[in-house]
Order: structure tokens, then C-alpha cells, then sequence
């Protein structure tokens, strides 16, 4: 089956990070489309007539738009299934497994480091108890992924997209000053992956990206 025609839109720092790595894993051949979010282009018309909700990642497939990254890397998976992006157990338990991984990171702990990195987003009042509650949320949930990794090394036992997806969260809390101290695993995880050729490619990409856009 050819491969469809694949294009990410990208803020470099944002959570597309993680398909940018998913896509280098699977080695598929895709086009990175630059959203400067920093200087409002996620609210102009051309973006929002691509993604309504103005957010990235989102994928176009042969020109279809797909959002939300657990579905991305769900897509991924499923295009290049020998790629590696979740184990390759294929019992209804490991699937729910990293379905349950995805769910963590984009749902429970994606809007707590909003919280800690950009409060006023979530407010139209003061942002700092938005902070201090978004840092209590964030240390109870950082806590469990700390144990779990302490458990079985990586989020489901061996190397998965998850741990990437796990990964950047914890680096964007770690940026906006959140106390990394207590969690030595997560501190070294992206250290544990840093021999990876998609990781490595993944801040490449990042790191142009900053510099096209001059951040």
C-alpha cells in the first residue's frame, strides 16, 4: 500500500514534538508546516480553516486533517506497525495499556503543566493559584510516573512512543521552574533515549524550527 501524503503542523516546545518522533520511528516521509503560536498564528483564519481549535500537532492525511496526539500516534502505529512506536504484545491489556499512557500524558498531565507554564490561559483572573494548584496536581501525577518507571524501567516495559509523549511533559514543567528534584528517573529519561536516531532527529527538527521562526 503507498504511503499517503503526510503533513505536521509544528510549534517547536509543543507536544508535536511527539509526532514528529513518531513519524522518525516509523520512517515515514512527511512535510513539517511551522505554526508560530508565539506570534498568534494559531488564531488566524488560515490556521483555524486547517484546525478549528487552533491547536498542533495536527496531521493531514492525503489532505484530510487529523488532530489530538494520541490519535496521531494511534495512526502512526497502525500505518507502520513493525516500527516499535508501542510493544508488540498484542493483547487487549498492553493495548489499553498505552492507550491508558497517551491518555495520562495528554489528559492529566498536558493541562497540569499548562497550568505551570502558562497560567494566565486558564484564568481571566490571577494566575498564580492557578499555579500553585496546577504544581500540587502535577506532583501527585509526576509522583506515580516516577514510581512506575522505578517498577518497570519504561512506561509499558520497554520503549514505547509514551515515554517520548511522558518525556516532553516533564521537560516543560521542568522549564517553568516546577521542582524536578524529587524525580531522579524522569530527570534522566530523555538521557535513557538520547542514543535513539528519531529522538535525536526530533530535536534537530525542534531546533531548526526555533531558528526559522527566531525564537
Amino acid at each position: 500500500m503507498p504511503q499517503p501524503e503526510l503533513v505536521l503542523y509544528h510549534f517547536p516546545g509543543a507536544c508535536s514534538q511527539v509526532s514528529i518522533c513518531a513519524l522518525e520511528t516509523a520512517g515515514l516521509s512527511y512535510e513539517v508546516r511551522l505554526v508560530n503560536l508565539a506570534a498568534g498564528e494559531q488564531s488566524g483564519a488560515d490556521y483555524l480553516g486547517v484546525s478549528p481549535l487552533g491547536k498542533v500537532p495536527l496531521l493531514l492525511i492525503d489532505g484530510e486533517p487529523l488532530s489530538e496526539n494520541a490519535a496521531i500516534l494511534t495512526y502512526i502505529a497502525t500505518l507502520r506497525p513493525d516500527a516499535g512506536l508501542f510493544p508488540a504484545d498484542p493483547s487487549p491489556r498492553m493495548r489499553a495499556e498505552a492507550v491508558g499512557g497517551m491518555s495520562f500524558c495528554g489528559g492529566t498531565l498536558h493541562p497540569q503543566i499548562r497550568g505551570i507554564a502558562n497560567p494566565s490561559r486558564l484564568t481571566d483572573g490571577d494566575g498564580e493559584p492557578v499555579r500553585k494548584k496546577s504544581e500540587a496536581l502535577a506532583k501527585k501525577s509526576f509522583g506515580y510516573a516516577e514510581r512506575r518507571l522505578a517498577e518497570r524501567e519504561w512506561w509499558l516495559g520497554e520503549w514505547s512512543i509514551v515515554d517520548v509523549y511522558l518525556n516532553w511533559a516533564f521537560t516543560v514543567a521542568r522549564n517553568a521552574k516546577f521542582d524536578s528534584t524529587p524525580y531522579p528517573l524522569l530527570n534522566g529519561h530523555a538521557g535513557k533515549m538520547s542514543d535513539r536516531p528519531a529522538f535525536q532527529r526530533m530535536l534537530e527538527i525542534d531546533a531548526e524550527a526555533r531558528a526559522t521562526l527566531k525564537l
